[in-house]
């Protein structure tokens, strides 16, 4: 049986003041620090928008996201080319509502059916209770 060799470790210094420890480090490192000031304008303004949205429209579809994409590529002499996007997408203006009603004919009309019925005469009950005025049920 051949012996199996260990695979091949890498030394990594602890003591690296050029390492890069937090995401924000990583981020202003693109467009000299000017895509982590535009990343986080563009943020404050989708909050922004997200309170405006609930303060026209209510709770209810008030969402959003931010994506943001990093890619890599690493060259032959260990140098990694890095790509930076970030995209947002704010909270959609729920549709235009209206109400209408549709008359016999099937067409639509701003006239309720039930101011139809409050135009009729009123009917008389023969049977109710003459102390309360309640009418009874017929069976």
């Amino acid at each position: 049986m051949t012996a199996m060799k260990p695979p091949a470790t890498f030394k990594v210094e602890n003591n690296d003041p050029y390492r890069m420890r937090t995401l924000e480090q990583i981020l202003s490192l693109f467009d000299g620090g000017d895509f982590l000031r535009e990343l986080m304008k563009d943020h404050r303004q989708l909050q922004v928008d997200l309170l405006d949205h609930k303060g026209e429209h209510g709770a209810k579809g008030c969402s959003g996201s931010m994506t943001i994409t990093v890619s890599y590529a690493l060259g032959n002499s260990g140098d990694v080319a890095m790509g930076a996007t970030a995209t947002f997408k704010g909270p959609k203006k729920p549709p235009s509502s209206a109400a209408a009603f549709i008359n016999d004919q099937g067409e639509l009309t701003l006239y309720s059916p039930m101011m139809r019925q409050m135009n009729e005469p009123v009917r008389d009950v023969a049977d109710f209770d003459p102390d309360t005025g309640e009418v009874r049920d017929a069976d």
